[in-house]
Order: structure tokens, then sequence, then C-alpha cells
């Protein structure tokens, strides 16, 4: 294969980890606590290359990533949480039916701060949240499966969620947007931006939509000096579909389908995810 294609694994699972880490919401409320474990598959059959293209990958080419991350949330102040997230990954890049690469291995843990700015209603929460990331792995080899970046980082989001009372009464929504910076030579630094509109059938069942927008951008471009495999210059737009179902008053239960409906030298990639949500 020729090195931008196998630039384009080194993006797969980062943008799928990525997906994982970018939460707001609700606070969660002083002296209160979540935690939300997560398993997610992800594969991709062919990519998009640096001018939008789409291309199969060769010789019946297919990458498969198992996602499990644990996420959560602890309540340290009317206004402020601490949150976090630990992922692990399998990856595997197979070529007609025949495993050619493989990794496991914990990825990026992100620990933050979530600062609630506003007390006048009820029924929206706006939010900015600060984090740092740790490489939880050694030293990334010139391979081109990799659980991130191999670098610390920082991210910084503004967030705003809530219900509505008046038109598309009961319905709930959930907007943020933020940069996102890696510290060693070349970044990247990381726009985004995700959109989510949920709709409850009954006080059990719920179902919503997102949407998730991400632009990686780099000084080297698609030059990486410290790692020959890794691409740090990519975008993409991915859609996800969730339903919902409150088990009690502390859980509740969620399946969803994503798929990648655009992207620059990046997989063009789809899957499946459930999570659980815990509250106490």
């Amino acid at each position: 294969m020729k090195s931008n294609i196998l630039k384009i694994f080194a993006t797969l699972f980062l943008s799928i980890s990525f997906l994982q880490t970018v939460k707001a919401g609700f606070p969660v409320g002083n002296g209160r606590w979540l935690l939300s474990p997560t398993y997610t598959r992800y594969f991709a059959d062919g990519y998009w290359d640096n001018t939008g293209i789409f291309n199969n990958f060769e010789n019946k080419g297919r990458y498969q990533s198992d996602y499990f991350g644990l996420y959560g949330g602890i309540g340290i102040g009317r206004d402020v949480d601490l949150v976090f997230n630990i992922p692990f990954v399998q990856q595997r890049y197979l070529e007609n039916g025949q495993i050619q690469e493989s990794l496991q291995a914990v990825g990026d843990i992100t620990v933050g701060l979530s600062y609630f700015l506003n007390h006048f209603d009820y029924y929206k929460h706006l939010s900015i949240t600060g984090s740092l990331i740790f490489p939880a792995y050694p030293s990334i080899e010139q391979t081109y499966l990799l659980p991130g970046f191999n670098s610390t980082g920082g991210e910084i989001k503004m967030g705003l969620a809530g219900t509505n009372t008046n038109t598309l009464k009961d319905t709930y929504y959930d907007v943020e947007a933020g940069i996102r910076t890696y510290f060693n030579a070349g970044g990247p630094t990381m726009f985004f931006a995700n959109a989510t509109l949920g709709v409850p059938f009954n006080e059990d069942w719920k179902l919503s939509g997102t949407f998730n927008l991400v632009s990686s951008n780099s000084s080297t471009g698609f030059l990486t000096p410290t790692n020959i495999f890794i691409n740090r210059d990519f975008s993409y737009l991915r859609g996800n579909i969730s339903l919902g179902r409150r088990i009690n008053r502390n859980i509740t239960w969620f399946a969803s389908i994503f798929r990648d409906f655009t992207g620059r030298s990046i997989g063009q990639g789809q899957g499946f995810s459930t999570y659980m949500v815990f509250k106490f």
C-alpha cells in the first residue's frame, strides 16, 4: 500500500475514540456521580482521499475496531463536575479475510472539569469544560494501528443542553463546540461540533439523532516528524441514531448506530454502540 493509505488507518481509531469523549449535557449534581460503560464496534471497507474521493481498500481490505470505554462524572460542587474517560481498544486490519495487523491497548485518558454557568433556568444548562489528555501506552512504534497521538493534550468546549417546554414540547437538545490540541510537534489541532435532538416516546423510551463534525489540522500537513504513519490532517461528518430505555430512576440503557457521511483523508466508517448510564 502507499504510505498515504497507511496514514488513513492511523486516524480510524482516533476518530471513534474522539467520538466517545466529547460529552456534554446536564450537571451531575453536588455529591452525586455518574458512570457510563460503553462498547462500540467500528468498521471500514474504504476511505476518502485528501480530495474527498472514496476508494475501497485493496485486496478486500477491512479495518475493524472494538472499543471499550468508561466515562464518568462526579459532582464536586453545585456548579462543578469532575469528568473522565478511560478507553481500551482492540484493532485489526484484514485483507482477503486474513489479519495483517492487530493491536490491543489502553488509549488516551481524558480528565477535566465542567463548570455550569447559569442558574436562571432549570430547563437549560450552559457549560464550559476544560480537559487534559494523557497517553496511557508506551511510545508508538512505526505502525499504522495506533491508540492515540502519543502526546499529552488539552481540550476546551462550550455546551448548551436543555429541554423544550413550548415549541417541540418535551424534546431535548445537546449542542457543543470546542477545540482540542496535542502538545507535540505538528499537533494536531482539532475543531469539533456536535448537535443532538431527542424525542421521548414516554417516561421510559426516547429516540435521538446526533451529527458530529471534526476537522483536524496540523502545521506539518500530511507529514508527521515523530511517526510517518500518523495522519494529523483530516475531517469527517458522522450521523448517529440512538434509542434509550430507562430501566429505573438510576439506570438507562442506550443502543445506537452510526455512519460517516463525508470525509477527507480518513476511512469511511460505520458501526454500532451500546452503553449504560448509572446515576447515584
